[in-house]
């Protein structure tokens, strides 16, 4: 299989990699689906999916954001590259495999309960390390990848000077797996949420999961849902409530809230500021189906108000503003 890079250098706030996902997501299921049976949805939408939602997400803050991804010639690759022209992506950091590369998963709700079924191949990649050199990312947003060639790309771009907020995700993996604790070493930020926490230290208390994850790394942020959040720097603990909103659907919840942090830090915020900016952008994001909510970041600021001086939105001379292109 053959492969473009759709590249152009210059700085960026936030690099994203990981792979995307085309979900579709079925809705009105009386009862789980089960082999045997045939059920019929209510409701059909087709969105894209994986670090799609995070890539969005802080492009509509204003982030100059990179999303390095690959993508194929089959039908749902070309779904959601058509959704990220029209979302406004930045496509400078897309890899186009000349080839099928799938990767979809078919969810389904039913009395307030989702599952899924997702087929991905082959395994993602990590970026070409030129990315790097290409786009000089203030940080590096990621998705839990260990394995040896992730690890070195993530290394890479501690060497070149970008901060590092690792994302988490379900798996069947802990901190004995082979490359896990190499991975933590190398986060500036951690951010599970309270059940990959848990499963990732492997214990059922929230309390000693976060008490062996904070030992790793400098800054962890676990989310808490509706609960909000919690910020751990060393041994000390900030509790961030999250604000009352009126929930339509939490997908892409976990995704706001990392562009949040990271929009935060990067406007200045300190690191409880910039939580409950987290903390703010994920409840906004719940108030529309998938991840239509993420706000932009005046939206976010009438919404979470701050003191003076605790951040601030302005033009950034340093961070010219992303135009992606197609060739």
């Amino acid at each position: 299989m053959g492969l473009t890079m759709i590249t152009s250098a210059s700085n960026c706030d936030v690099l994203v990699a990981g792979e995307y996902f085309c979900d579709l997501i079925f809705s009105g299921l009386g009862d789980a689906p089960r082999l045997g049976a045939e059920h019929f949805a209510t409701g059909l939408s087709i969105v894209p999916g994986g670090t799609y939602n995070i890539a969005l997400a802080a492009t509509r803050l204003g982030l100059a954001t990179r999303w390095c991804c690959d993508f194929g010639s089959d039908i749902f690759s070309t779904h959601v590259l058509d959704q990220a022209r029209i979302d406004g992506l930045d496509l400078r950091g897309f890899r186009l495999i000349d080839g099928p590369l799938p990767r979809v998963s078919a969810a389904f709700s039913g009395d307030g309960e989702r599952g899924f079924i997702s087929y991905s191949a082959p395994e993602p990649r990590p970026p070409d390390l030129s990315c790097l050199r290409l786009h000089r990312p203030n940080w590096l947003l990621q998705t839990f990848r260990f394995e040896p060639d992730w690890i070195e790309f993530v290394h890479i771009a501690r060497q070149q000077g970008a901060s590092v907020f690792l994302d988490c995700r379900d798996g069947d993996f802990t901190l004995d797996t082979p490359g896990v604790r190499e991975l933590l070493a190398l986060a500036d930020v951690f951010s599970p949420n309270a059940e990959e926490a848990m499963a990732l230290a492997g214990t059922r208390d929230l309390d000693r999961a976060v008490a062996l994850l904070a030992e790793r790394v400098p800054v962890l942020l676990v989310k808490r849902g509706a609960e909000g959040a919690l910020l751990v720097t060393g041994k000390d603990t900030t509790e961030i409530a999250p604000p009352s909103v009126e929930v339509v659907d939490t997908i892409g919840a976990g995704d706001a809230f990392n562009a949040g942090f990271v929009f935060g830090m990067v406007n200045g915020a300190g690191l409880a500021a910039a939580t409950r900016l987290a903390v703010a952008c994920g409840a906004l994001s719940t108030t529309g189906t998938g991840s239509r909510a993420c706000p932009t970041a005046e939206e976010l600021a009438r919404f979470a108000p701050m003191p003076a001086g605790a951040w601030a939105i302005g033009p950034r001379p340093d961070r010219p503003a992303a135009t992606g292109t197609t060739n």
